[in-house]
């Protein structure tokens, strides 16, 4: 549906009364997301809620969603966590995010030899953050010596000529892996930093002007956790996976709350990945201003 705009121009006293001019197509406003069901909570108000006259949601894989902030293409995004220290200009929205306190159970590496004789590994394409962390977790288990090919994410022909495999999203969740030494790395990281780890943020392109601020990302948050057995149940059909499975991973695998240890974390893997030379120097988290809650009004949602 088009929102249209009308400007009222009122006219001087005595005349028959105020002019309106023709009708001017007010253009949503376009959100980049991802296709995978994590990312479900976060956009159902904008997709299927009271939300949707005013934003676009464009579901893309997540190494395509810096491209299109960059060329304009987008007004705000899901961005890959990492890729905020390769944007120039966009700005974080505060209190939200992707992250896992333990294990994820959607990221992981899965490998036909034990982990220790890792030499060749295969990235999901869409993989950016994963890739960056997945490097880290390898350098603290002293495993430098390591080449990286990207693949599309196929774990069988991963595994073809690869010794181990990075999955992420959906394709990790319906992956078979028996047989396969598996490292989630979201269980990595919390078992070297006892930190959560942070996946994925909305980022804004500067000079953008969100309707409400903050305000419609933390209640689409919130429709979405109201919503959470309906999305698993639809998820379930798609990927051939039991609800009651996938609504555990929304509820307890993955949290959508960007708090202290979020942030503590999140600055973390940031100096790590440009003391590993994997982001060009480390810019400073900032938030897009003004945040129009505060912290105790920004309802949660699931955690």
């Amino acid at each position: 549906m088009t929102r249209v705009r009308l400007l009222v121009k009122w006219a001087p006293l005595g005349s028959p009364g105020p002019t309106v001019e023709p009708a001017i197509p007010m253009t949503r406003l376009k959100l980049a997301s991802v296709q995978y069901v994590n990312a479900d909570p976060l956009t159902w108000g904008f997709r299927r809620g009271p939300f949707r006259d005013t934003f676009e949601v464009l579901q893309v894989p997540p190494s395509r969603i810096p491209d299109l902030l960059a060329a304009g293409r987008a007004d705000a995004g899901l961005i890959p966590s990492i890729e905020y220290q390769r944007l120039d200009d966009v700005a974080l929205l505060p209190y939200l995010c992707i992250a896992s306190k333990r294990r994820a159970r959607s990221v992981y590496l899965a490998s036909r030899v034990p982990l220790d004789r890792v030499r060749r590994v295969a990235l999901d394409e869409n993989s950016r953050t994963s890739a960056a962390l997945l490097r880290l977790v390898l350098e603290h288990r002293d495993l430098r010596d390591v080449a990286f090919v990207e693949r599309a994410p196929t774990l069988r022909e991963m595994l073809r000529d690869n010794d181990a495999a990075l999955l992420i999203g959906d394709a990790a969740l319906t992956a078979d892996t028996t047989g396969l030494h598996v490292l989630d790395l979201a269980a990595a990281w919390h078992e070297i930093t006892g930190l959560p780890f942070v996946f994925a943020l909305w980022a804004v392109r500067r000079g953008v002007v969100l309707p409400d601020g903050v305000r419609p990302f933390l209640e689409s948050r919130q429709i979405g956790a109201a919503n959470l057995p309906l999305i698993a149940r639809e998820a379930a059909a798609r990927l051939r996976l039991p609800a009651a499975s996938i609504e555990e991973y929304l509820r307890v695998n993955i949290h959508y709350h960007l708090g202290s240890e979020e942030a503590r974390g999140l600055d973390l893997f940031y100096r790590q990945a440009s003391e590993s030379g994997l982001v060009p120097g480390r810019r400073a988290i900032q938030f897009a201003a003004p945040a129009d809650l505060e912290p105790a009004q920004a309802g949660r949602g699931p955690r």
